[in-house]
């Protein structure tokens, strides 16, 4: 009974020197676009003759809805509102910009330079191609199977292009789908209403899209669940708001007071703890580096913590 009062209480005790939460960090942008592009030009190549996909279905009276273009369309809007949101870019849709490319389908530099002193842009945003997908080709034709529910997926694939230095980042793309509500019906009506249902959630989806794509080129907050040390040395205790609050520069500071501790068991969780602060920066390789310390001196916090990290390294070299 002894033995297993005794177990509980170092449990105890251990659990409260750790402190799980969720934090905000900072992801690296998935282009490496320059930090002197501020602004972007944004260009739609996407149109009814080069659009891959096929017209996805025809509404009554004979009018016909490409869903590419129609999305391709509002992510123009989508776009503009990421660059708006990242607080420090600005983007301009432009239109006719036909000489983009040459005949032979290269990039006509010297029009792409001239172009961005004209707007007064440092790079290019362009939608290269949409690919939207349906279960079905039209509204009336989900309805007859009883369908409550209409599932649409798309894909929007962007490059980027730098004016005069001439870098360019080409093929990246973003997913997004949404389900539409179908009123499952098959009265004239309901028909009508149904398609033009259909056709907004394809704008919407097109936002989507176009938000994601502006994204790309900076980088961004996103929530994680992390767990730090907040016992053991002085300074990782007053290291602890800061780490709570996000002052990273600060908790940092802290930390760095006793980077050189003589005593292993502050030294490893120390070195944790600079792990998450790192990831809170942003700056992943320094973040590994610490945890790959801190693992390496036996914190076994920081082995699970290492592969976390190094799985996020790794999804982002995917893109």
């Amino acid at each position: 009974m002894k033995k297993i009062f005794l177990f509980l209480v170092v449990l105890l005790f251990l659990a409260s020197c750790k402190t799980s939460f969720r934090i905000s960090v900072l992801e690296p942008a998935i282009a490496k676009i320059p930090e002197k592009v501020q602004r972007y030009g944004i260009i739609n190549e996407v149109n009814n003759e080069n659009s891959p996909e096929k017209v996805v279905g025809a509404i009554l009276m004979g009018e016909q809805i490409n869903s590419n273009t129609v999305a391709a369309e509002r992510a123009l809007d989508g776009v503009l509102r990421a660059l708006e949101v990242s607080g420090n870019l600005q983007g301009e849709v432009i239109t006719n910009a036909s000489n983009f490319r040459s005949e032979d389908g290269e990039l006509d530099w010297s029009y792409i330079d001239t172009l961005a002193n004209q707007k007064n842009v440092q790079g290019f945003i362009e939608f290269v191609e949409m690919r939207t997908t349906s279960p079905v080709a039209s509204a009336i034709q989900t309805t007859s199977t009883g369908s409550r529910n209409a599932r649409i997926e798309g894909t929007l694939f962007v490059n980027v292009y730098v004016a005069h230095t001439h870098e360019k980042f080409e093929r990246y793309w973003v997913r997004r789908f949404y389900n539409v509500p179908l009123s499952g019906a098959m009265t004239l009506t309901s028909i009508m209403t149904d398609a033009k249902r259909k056709r907004e959630y394809y704008r919407a989806l097109g936002f989507e899209l176009g938000y994601g794509a502006g994204r790309l080129v900076y980088p961004n907050f996103v929530w994680v669940n992390r767990k730090y040390y907040n016992k053991g040395s002085v300074n990782l205790k007053r290291a602890k708001p800061m780490i709570q609050r996000g002052n990273w520069d600060i908790a940092e500071k802290q930390l760095m007071l006793e980077i050189d501790n003589r005593s292993e068991k502050v030294r490893r969780r120390v070195l944790y703890n600079l792990a998450l602060v790192k990831e809170g920066q942003g700056d992943l390789s320094a973040a590994i580096d610490y945890a790959e310390k801190a693992a390496l001196e036996g914190d076994k916090m920081a082995n699970e913590y290492l592969q976390i990290l190094k799985r996020r390294r790794d999804q982002l070299a995917e893109f």
